[in-house]
């Protein structure tokens, strides 16, 4: 059976995502430039020429200027590296420095400053969004409740870094498949907001948004529905977060797909990718999700071909953007298989589940549902009686 749903929230604190080099965070340009200058007599500066300088290394230099500076534990210069290290996440390819420096400034910041210091903890949740990101799931967890515990006893259960904190967490629990921990998190995320803020503020909107996600994941899928229609409603009225309605759009796609109203959900998701294709180009990582969808729907309308058409496309997506064995590439790779069985390719469909066997058992363990599950429908297809 395919995992075909999958969604997408919007959290203001997320970690730096693969493949973004094209978008860094904000604050975090691109390049910098050096600029080179004349001064005339009279005291005026004439400009020459300007060299552009990647990101990376302009925040390399100034962490590099604050260590000179300031030392190598001054708050300022702590602030630095971590900024530096923000950056390279960005480039995947760096993602293992930026990992350690992560982990080096976490053991400073802890002698320095103390563990359950917010400038700690804020360092310490950039490793584990950085460890979701990579695929280390078991980790990202065991950082990620920690951080969470910790911001709840030094800012209150309520403060907006500790629901943060409480959203990546339920966010790496659905990655773990471990959904009933996931929405009780993301409700309870959702009612402090809601409390606090009020049904209509962008961060209660949001929440709504991932708590929608989460009971879909949890095959609540008329609940999804509710909540999600209520929320297009509420940013419909707003008449701004247009990325955000793109996403509960897309979301109300996935959730009508599993009630099984294809018709409607085809037209939704059709429509959703459009507009991201239209304004954030045809590979921009959130149009990867809905095509997943829309690839459940065809296959659900007996489409096996051009279901398989979308899959790959997909497939080869998240490899561009996560890498070959991330958990997210995994998930598509296994997609792609369930429909190749029932297109009649069993040969090719039982080498990627192979493929997904391996992954999972490495990320997850042998023992998992998912390796369980793999190892099964492998079985099943090298079994010529079958």
């Amino acid at each position: 059976m395919a995992r075909w749903w999958h969604g997408r929230s919007r959290n203001p604190d997320d970690p730096p995502e693969p493949g973004t080099e094209a978008e860094p965070e904000p604050g975090f340009p691109s390049t910098a430039e050096w600029v080179a200058t004349l001064t005339g007599p009279d005291g005026t500066e004439e400009e020459l020429f300007r060299l552009p300088i990647p990101a990376d290394q302009h925040f390399g230099m100034k962490a590099n200027a604050a260590l000179e500076r300031l030392g190598p534990d001054h708050p300022e210069t702590l602030a630095a590296f971590r900024d530096y290290a923000r950056v390279l996440a960005q480039v995947k390819e760096r993602r293992a420095e930026a990992c350690e420096r992560l982990t080096e400034l976490v053991r400073v910041q802890s002698r320095v400053l103390g563990y359950a210091h917010e400038d700690t903890l804020t360092t310490a949740a950039d490793l584990a969004g950085l460890f979701k990101t990579m695929g280390e799931l078991g980790r990202a967890e065991e950082l990620g409740r920690n951080v969470w515990d910790n911001r709840a006893a030094l800012l209150g259960r309520d403060h907006p870094d500790t629901l943060r904190s409480a959203v990546h967490l339920a966010e790496v629990l659905e990655a773990l498949r471990r959904v009933p921990e996931a929405t009780a998190l993301r409700r309870d995320v959702l009612e402090r907001r809601r409390r606090a803020l009020g049904p209509d503020h962008p961060d209660t909107l949001s929440a709504a948004n991932g708590h929608a996600i989460s009971l879909i994941k949890a095959g609540r899928w008329e609940e999804a529905e509710r909540e999600l229609r209520d929320l297009i409603g509420r940013l419909e009225r707003r008449g701004e977060r247009e990325d955000e309605l793109l996403h509960a759009r897309a979301n109300l796609g996935a959730a009508l797909c599993r009630i099984g109203r294809l018709r409607e959900a085809q037209t939704v998701l059709r429509e959703v990718l459009a507009e991201y294709e239209r304004t954030k180009g045809r590979d921009h990582r959130d149009a990867l999700p809905v095509r997943n969808n829309l690839a459940a729907v065809l296959h659900a309308r007996g489409r096996c071909a051009a279901a398989v058409v979308v899959l790959r496309e997909v497939e080869a997506g998240t490899v561009r953007l996560y890498g070959d064995s991330h958990p997210e590439t995994l998930h598509a790779r296994e997609n792609l298989a369930n429909v190749l069985v029932d297109a009649g390719r069993r040969q090719e469909a039982a080498r990627l589940l192979g493929s997904c066997l391996d992954g999972y058992r490495r990320v997850f363990g042998p023992g998992h549902p998912l390796a369980r599950s793999a190892a099964e429908r492998l079985e099943q297809l090298r079994d010529p009686s079958a």
